[in-house]
């Protein structure tokens, strides 16, 4: 296994969730010391990685819809370290879909607090840290194939996708000459609680995977560790799909009755 990320400090938000606690896992297995950031209690995880990994790991518990929180848990990251190396943005939430007439307000404003200005206000305090330390830094946004596609009955969902891409693009033009690279990645359909809610994981691929599978939580980890490192030190402001060619197919699988009952 690689050691690339040796003397990095990286937090991972979302870290308990499928590809969050996979991006935590990869990047402690490659040497960082990682953050985990949840609104679960993450500090069995954290033990576990320290304990099986033998790398500094600290838990932070975190509702990232509060500002004053997040404010406090970076100020907690700064104290830990003293530096910042690399950032994964992983929390988010998928709640069962209903069609607009029938989505209640507080529906949707939640997840639009999580899935968009969650990120927001996080990006906001790694950037600021990342600038204050007068660093180079790379920032992984986990994004959505419903980014860039529609989907029946997931509109909070899908417009904060794409909130979320656009505010990615934006961040990384903001700081391209900061030496702070700025990117997201898009899955389609991964083995993890939040798909699981649907159905099973071969049923969910057959109606939707072109590949005939769900991604494997790992596979995403792969990716966010690749964007975060040196070797994609030209990449910013990028949005990398990564979903089995369901957005090349322009139909996101949620289409079905089944998610809007």
């Amino acid at each position: 296994m690689s050691q690339e990320f040796v003397d990095k400090v990286a937090v991972v938000t979302g870290a308990s969730g499928g590809i969050g606690s996979a991006c935590a896992r990869m990047l402690a297995a490659r040497g960082a010391s990682v953050i985990l950031m949840d609104l679960q209690d993450c500090s069995e995880q954290a033990a576990t990685l320290q304990k099986e990994l033998r790398v500094d790991c600290l838990a932070i518990s975190l509702d990232v819809t509060s500002p004053d929180a997040v404010r406090d848990a970076f100020r907690k990251v700064q104290e830990w370290k003293g530096r910042l190396n690399c950032c994964v943005n992983a929390a988010g939430i998928f709640p069962p879909g209903q069609l607009i007439e029938n989505e209640s307000t507080t529906s949707w404003a939640t997840v639009l607090a999580v899935n968009l200005s969650g990120a927001f206000y996080c990006l906001q305090q790694e950037i600021r840290i990342l600038r204050q330390l007068n660093t180079s830094g790379s920032i992984v946004n986990i994004s959505s194939d419903a980014g860039s596609v529609a989907s029946i009955g997931c509109a909070a969902y899908v417009a904060s996708k794409h909130g979320l891409n656009g505010l990615t693009k934006t961040a990384a033009i903001e700081n391209a000459k900061n030496r702070i690279r700025i990117n997201a990645v898009a899955p389609g359909n991964v083995e993890t609680p939040m798909i699981a809610q649907y159905g099973s994981y071969a049923d969910i691929a057959k109606s939707t995977q072109p590949t005939g599978r769900c991604g494997k939580p790992e596979e995403i980890a792969e990716l966010v560790c690749f964007l975060l490192s040196d070797r994609a030190a030209f990449m910013t402001g990028s949005v990398v799909a990564i979903d089995g060619g369901i957005t090349t197919t322009g139909f996101s699988g949620y289409h079905d009755e089944t998610y809007t009952k």
